[in-house]
């Protein structure tokens, strides 16, 4: 939930004109040299409802995985996220203003339902297996990604929250999360120790 408590936090101390102005990834500021607004934009936010919800999506998902999949898991698959939408940022000239953690919570959630795909069944219960869950949780993302993507060929469109919405932060996020949490489970990265992907209940 810490995770949560920044975005508010940080939505709080840039008040009108504040962190956001400066933090937010602007193109002709990135480049002439502030690389690292590829990822400072992804913890401010366009007002309290932008940043609201992505701060809810992170608590319900972190709430969900708590009890399912490891921590570790769950960490990488959030910075995994982060990376994914700074490369897609960074390699879209369409993109000349980013702001939000949406990209990171489509990682968080994808590289987590992976994670699950992937880890132990749950003892026999009345409850859907794990690996059942973590598999109907990943198409639906899938599913919600391909409806959501821009046909016109314009990456930015109007979404629901009042604003242009950037979709392709959402795919990049979940993208560079699957690829972090099977390089963790696959065992290519070594200095990130043995995980589980999920945990028995």
């Amino acid at each position: 939930m810490a995770i949560a408590a920044v975005i508010l936090g940080v939505q709080y101390a840039a008040g009108p004109g504040g962190l956001t102005a400066h933090w937010a990834f602007a193109r002709p500021v990135y480049d002439n040299g502030a690389w690292w607004q590829l990822f400072s934009g992804q913890w401010v936010h366009l007002g309290w409802l932008h940043a609201t919800v992505n701060a809810l999506g992170f608590a319900v998902l972190l709430d969900a995985f708590s009890c399912r999949v490891d921590g570790r898991l769950q960490a990488l698959a959030v910075l995994g996220g982060c990376a994914g939408v700074a490369l897609v940022i960074a390699l879209d000239p369409q993109c000349a203003h980013y702001a939000g953690a949406s990209g990171a919570v489509h990682g968080l959630l994808a590289g987590g339902a992976l994670a699950m795909l992937l880890g132990e069944q749950q003892p026999a219960s009345g409850r859907l297996p794990m690996r059942l869950l973590g598999g109907l949780a990943l198409a639906a993302l899938v599913l919600k990604l391909v409806w959501q993507h821009p046909a016109t060929g314009v990456s930015a469109v109007p979404g629901w929250l009042g604003f242009a919405t950037y979709y392709p932060a959402h795919e990049g996020g979940a993208a560079g999360a699957v690829l972090a949490v099977l390089l963790a489970r696959l065992g290519g990265l070594p200095w990130f120790g043995q995980v589980s992907a999920g945990k028995e209940q």
